[in-house]
């Protein structure tokens, strides 16, 4: 998974494609939710907020105390557990006595990470720790958020209330909800839980329960988030390469040659409006034909950009690290997914990727595997950091074969130095984009280049382009055509050609 930081859910300015949306000042319950970790937190907090609002509650004004804070955590690394309980301590004591009665909960990856008590301390109490689905508990976090949620309201306003519970894979949680988030792309989940059991990895005992949503629910949310403004649209999940199948454990999977996650790329790639949709991490084992081919048939609408996580280019390493495939394996999808996505002038798909260097026992050779491998592989971005032990794991008990930090570090250094040093790989790749026409959704101003707009191109490439505001009125989520012609900073400068976009896209060969 990627990890990015923390976004407030605060009563801003909203905007959206077609109009600007401004929150009312609240009058009744406010509520507020501060999310820590990856996508797939982040597309949760969608399902949460349909919950607080269903029950009346709205957005609370910025600067001012909420009647419920929510901090949905991530616990990943010992270091995000760690933020996400000082998150909830700093709501704590940002309660104010005289807003009357208010609840903080803590829902998320903390509830079932082995810290144990210092988790429960810092949410106030067991009961406003609200984790992921568990064998010995399979009701979904959002269920329990919700009866949670009502039995606090019902405690300070004893009113009727007439709700229903929702569930993250059951029903879709954006029914009801048509309010655009601020941000042009959106996360979709589709796919909780893993039982892989990667070494260095906890997140099968935060989310050991495996569920997959069903594609006409899937297809649905989809629908009201490109209704709601979105134009583009990730799907994300846990493991998405065990999407429709019981385990992540691909040589335990009774219908592991069939391919539901190609069928629901195919269907939701047909939802009317939505101009881009991309796919998160993926696995040698998850990128079949059959994948391939729906990307292929749908190359308007389905971007060539794919998230391929390496961790090691050492297949010594990678045993040790208990991952489902090997270099050679790795290479073979490499060559597929280039063979599939490169068009019939030349461009290859944008392929980008995580790496963990120092990993226990990783020699020199080892380190230098993975430096030989991402130059084979061409990378448009990596994902670099250095191994560090999560207490839980098999992998942070073999202290005696602990790389020495330092080491660690130099060699995490190594790797950035090729991807954005002169003539690294970055540049490699966005010189082959330039002075070709290319779609690009604007996101925001360039606060560094006046008179600009940043977006990203289908390749996830980041472009600046310049736009005439007295001219062309750019504004966030709009599709544009662009051609790159120099580069600067790692950012591609482009020159727009027009406003709305009826571009023919590259069709692989």
């Amino acid at each position: 998974m990627r990890f990015t930081f923390t976004r407030h859910s605060m009563g801003t300015t909203m905007r959206t494609p077609l109009i600007q949306r401004q929150y009312m000042q609240p009058t009744g319950p406010t509520f507020r939710i501060h999310t820590l970790g990856c996508r797939v937190n982040h597309a949760e907090r969608r399902a949460l907020e349909v919950v607080l609002k269903k029950e009346g509650l709205q957005h609370a004004a910025e600067g001012t105390a909420a009647t419920i804070e929510v901090i949905h955590s991530c616990a990943v690394t010992s270091r995000a557990a760690s933020k996400s309980r000082n998150a909830a301590r700093r709501a704590r004591r940002g309660q104010s006595p005289e807003t009357g009665d208010s609840l903080v909960l803590v829902t998320g990856c903390l509830g079932a990470d082995p810290s144990g008590d210092r988790n429960i301390e810092a949410a106030g109490g067991r009961e406003n720790l609200i984790g992921h689905a568990r064998p010995e508990d399979p009701r979904d976090m959002v269920d329990r958020f919700g009866d949670r949620v009502r039995q606090f309201l019902t405690a300070i306003a004893p009113t009727p209330r007439a709700t229903q519970a929702l569930r993250v894979l059951g029903q879709p949680p954006m029914r009801g909800q048509r309010q655009h988030s601020g941000h042009v792309r959106a996360e979709l989940k589709i796919q909780d839980g893993c039982d892989a059991h990667c070494t260095f990895c906890i997140i099968p005992t935060l989310r050991p329960v495996l569920r997959s949503k069903p594609v006409a629910e899937v297809v649905q949310e989809a629908r009201m988030l490109v209704d709601a403004g979105h134009i583009e649209l990730v799907l994300t999940g846990i493991f998405i390469g065990a999407f429709g199948h019981e385990t992540a454990l691909r040589r335990k999977q009774t219908n592991r040659f069939a391919s539901p996650l190609a069928d629901l790329l195919d269907a939701v790639a047909q939802v009317p409006g939505l101009e881009r949709l991309r796919l998160s991490s993926m696995e040698p084992g998850d990128v079949d034909t059959p994948l391939l081919d729906v990307m292929v048939s749908h190359a308007s609408t389905i971007v060539p950009h794919l998230h391929l996580p390496l961790q090691s280019g050492s297949d010594a390493i990678l045993r040790r690290m208990n991952r489902q495939y090997t270099t050679g394996d790795y290479r073979d999808m490499l060559g597929a997914v280039n063979a599939a996505l490169t068009t019939s002038d030349g461009l290859g798909p944008a392929l980008t990727t995580d790496v963990i260097c120092g990993f226990p026992g990783e020699t020199p050779e080892d380190a230098q595997a993975t430096v030989d491998l991402a130059l084979e592989a061409s990378f448009l971005h990596m994902h670099v950091f250095p191994y560090s032990p999560r207490p839980g794991t098999a992998a942070a008990r073999w202290t005696t074969q602990a790389v020495p930090s330092t080491i660690a570090r130099e060699r995490v250094r190594r790797l950035i130095r090729l991807e954005t040093g002169p003539n690294g790989l970055r540049q490699a790749f966005q010189k082959h984009l330039l002075g070709r026409e290319l779609r690009v959704i604007l996101e925001s101003p360039d606060a560094a280049r006046p008179g600009r707009w940043l977006g990203r191109c289908d390749h996830y490439a980041q472009l600046s382009v310049q736009c005439d505001e007295s001219r062309l009125s750019p504004r966030s989520g709009q599709m544009v055509r662009a051609i790159p012609t120099t580069i600067d900073d790692d950012v591609l400068l482009a020159t727009r050609v027009q406003a709305s976009v009826a571009l023919p896209v590259l069709v692989p060969q």
